[in-house]
């Protein structure tokens, strides 16, 4: 005997082998434990007011030891169009076969199901333990709403097994008690197999109001029972209208985005948006309202400061002799090229009586002490950072003339929070597994568009003017009237620069054609302020043309103030329900299937 064996025979590793050859044999039994469905019986009870008592009675056989079966239950379908359809399902009893109540424990889950589509489930886990037995479970639980109406006949189709089980069934069967109004008229089909099978491997007994259907062969795992009986009209009392729409809302919780808006935006403009009540009416007014520039009377009428609102203000400035403006042009090759000089025309200690959004508006053209003129192409890209600043010094000045109680630009952060306090709620609720907003695309989609108006249309409404803001408003209207109709007779009447003076609130109002209009024919002179090609030099001028100049010119100027670097990117931040024939195995409601554990 070698070396070799007589180390194999060793009494010590000998008397370790048989211990662990022991410890295997004494686990085989665990490992080979296995178990099927002995029979899957099904009771449905049909109410005449289209409810359904569901009674499956389960027969688990087990080999080797469980704790019990685990029952899916699909409860969410996709609809027609992109909606959902949830069935109300209601849980009644988990019994045994002599009807002593079974621990178990209720919750739900979502799952990719045969066919693709995502089901949410109610899941049911049953502590019916057992070794080496058969197990009876009765399941006890009432449907609200699996009752097809159609125009000719009623329909209930139902996937008694369903095809989830990963074990095979001995024996399938099911019975449907319809009210006794039904004897005599009823049709009936069964289906069985995997989803989508026509098969119709079972046999269908009715007995007047009572059908029963019973598969002819076992099922293997993955295929079921589904049974589909057509009702004549007049058996059952179909749902209301209303109770057809909670019905739908129930599965398509995105149909509440657009009322939760509307109340959520309703209350923000009720307590934070309403103007107070002038106590006025618009009538023409030859001045603007004391103390208001052009920008600050457009705003007040917009309720938002809009390019014109900067851009009339550097005419406004001009035409109060702080700059001059000079359109010169350039040609290379066949293309013009159109810019502005704009000139100084007052040193900054001569600078009196301007509003804080007119001298940070005159510091940003000419950001050094020293500079006297400057180009308007030159102001891209470092003009931009200013109007920020800008446009809060025009908000600060209406809120200390005390003319609003919710500004502009509050009310923009009022629409961010309302839009937010819509939505955190439905995200909070959908993160929890409370609803689920994203089985009904359709609906969900169609509920955000349609909020988004909401919130837009109340967003635009949420500036609120306290009583002197909102005369002050009907005033601004008032001249906003009298620059769109003024006639000649009162022009010639007025200062020989009237028409320069108002210009800018023309501008800020929109209204600057009408007031250049009334003009044609009366005043001949070109403003000193302005010097352009025909409109500063003695040359054909009328203030229609005078005006387009100044039409370019806001456009031109807005440009140049907005314009900012670009940053590199590399993107932008800114089936349906049928009744009939063609049915087959796994269709419409029920199903579901289960496991063991």
């Amino acid at each position: 005997m070698t070396a070799t064996h007589r180390s194999l025979l060793n009494p010590s590793r000998l008397r370790w082998g048989s211990l662990l050859l022991l410890l295997v044999l004494a686990s085989a039994p665990s490992f080979a434990r296995s178990w099927h469905i002995a029979r899957f019986d099904a009771r449905c009870t049909v109410a005449e007011d289209g409810t359904v008592l569901v009674e499956e009675e389960i027969h688990p056989r087990f080999q080797g030891t469980y704790n019990g079966i685990l029952r899916d239950i699909p409860v969410e379908y996709p609809g027609p169009d992109g909606t959902n359809y949830r069935l109300l399902v209601k849980v009644q009893s988990v019994t045994d076969e002599n009807g002593a109540p079974i621990k178990f424990e209720q919750s739900s889950r979502n799952q990719r199901v045969a066919g693709g589509a995502v089901h949410q489930f109610l899941v049911l886990k049953i502590y019916a333990a057992g070794t080496d037995t058969e197990r009876t479970v009765r399941i006890s639980y009432r449907v609200q709403n699996s009752i097809r109406y159609f125009k000719d006949f009623d329909e209930f189709y139902w996937n008694v097994t369903g095809l989830d089980w990963l074990v095979p069934m001995d024996a399938a069967t099911a019975t449907v008690a319809l009210p006794a109004t039904a004897a005599g008229q009823l049709q009936a089909k069964a289906y069985t197999g995997t989803y989508g099978s026509r098969g119709q491997d079972a046999t269908v007994t009715l007995d007047g109001a009572n059908i029963s259907f019973d598969a002819n062969h076992s099922l293997p795992p993955r295929n079921g029972l589904t049974i589909d009986v057509r009702i004549p009209k007049g058996v059952l009392t179909p749902p209301s209208a209303l109770t057809r729409v909670m019905w739908f809302v129930s599965g398509n919780p995105g149909v509440f985005l657009p009322v939760w808006a509307f109340l959520v935006m309703f209350v923000i403009w009720w307590f934070k948006g309403r103007d107070a009540e002038s106590g006025l009416s618009v009538a023409p007014m030859y001045e603007p309202p004391p103390g208001m520039t052009p920008a600050e009377a457009g705003t007040l009428i917009t309720d938002n400061i809009e390019s014109r609102d900067i851009t009339c203000t550097v005419i406004d400035l001009a035409v109060k002799g702080y700059i001059k403006i000079i359109e010169t042009e350039s040609k290379v090759l066949l293309f013009t090229h159109k810019d502005y000089i704009l000139r100084l025309m007052k040193p900054r200690g001569e600078w009196q009586g301007l509003a804080a959004h007119e001298e940070e508006i005159l510091n940003n053209i000419f950001p050094e002490v020293t500079a006297e003129e400057t180009t308007l192409s030159s102001l891209k890209n470092r003009f931009y950072i200013a109007l920020p600043s800008i446009r809060e010094e025009i908000i600060g000045a209406l809120r200390a003339k005390d003319l609003y109680s919710t500004d502009p630009e509050t009310a923009k952060g009022l629409m961010v929070t309302g839009a937010l306090v819509i939505a955190l709620p439905f995200l909070w609720l959908q993160m929890t597994g409370r609803i689920r907003l994203f089985g009904a695309p359709t609906v969900l989609v169609a509920g955000i568009f349609i909020s988004a108006i909401i919130v837009y249309f109340f967003g635009r409404h949420l500036s609120a003017k306290t009583v002197r803001g909102a005369r002050t408003r009907v005033q601004c209207l008032g001249f906003k009237e009298f620059l769109t109709r003024v006639d000649g007779d009162r022009i010639k009447r007025m200062p020989p620069d009237t028409f320069e003076r108002f210009l800018p609130y023309a501008m800020a109002f929109g209204v600057e054609q009408h007031w250049a209009q009334a003009f044609q024919g009366i005043i001949t002179e070109p403003p000193t302020w302005y010097v352009g090609a025909g409109y500063g030099m003695g040359m054909m001028w009328n203030p229609l043309m005078f005006c387009g100049a100044m039409n370019t010119f806001s456009n031109s100027a807005f440009q140049s103030f907005s314009a900012a670097p670009q940053a590199s990117s590399s993107g932008s931040g800114f089936g349906g329900f049928g009744g009939g024939d063609g049915g087959f195995s796994g269709g419409d409601f029920g199903g579901g299937g289960g496991d063991a554990f």
